[in-house]
């Protein structure tokens, strides 16, 4: 493999290689139709190398005018990465992990919550909302 004197492409081969080390699946879920009790398939937008990681960040403590603190949770919020060359998914677009190291991940979905742009792009980064009701609640 040849490096290019790019800096940023160095850098998303590096990413690539070492971040990416899941295959991730984006579609759009299929519905199910009452008047003939058949669901629709999924239609698959791309399934590619990819990582999806939880956002560890701090809750949000809301203080509201009594100066009483209330904690707003943040769980269930992910990142996740994959190529440039993969689309931009929207906010009808789930995410499910085709392989992943963790066998326990694999299956489970996450619904697209937002897509950040990056004027030096490394990898691109696509907030998710774990879907706790597709997953069996858990």
């Amino acid at each position: 493999m040849t490096m290019s004197a790019d800096p940023l492409a160095r850098a998303r081969a590096v990413a690539e290689k070492r971040v990416c080390t899941d295959t991730v699946r984006i579609y759009i879920p299929g519905t199910f139709d009452p008047d003939t009790w058949e669901t629709t398939p999924d239609i698959v937008l791309w399934e590619g190398v990819g990582a999806v990681l939880p956002d560890h960040a701090s809750d949000v403590t809301v203080t509201v005018q009594d100066g009483q603190g209330t904690p707003v949770s943040k769980m269930g919020r992910y990142r996740m990465f994959t190529p440039l060359s993969a689309p931009v998914p929207t906010l009808e677009h789930t995410v499910t992990l085709i392989a992943s190291a963790d066998p326990d991940a694999v299956g489970r979905k996450w619904r697209v919550q937002a897509v950040e742009r990056s004027s030096a792009p490394v990898l691109r980064l696509t907030w998710l909302t774990y879907d706790t009701t597709a997953n069996g609640g858990s």
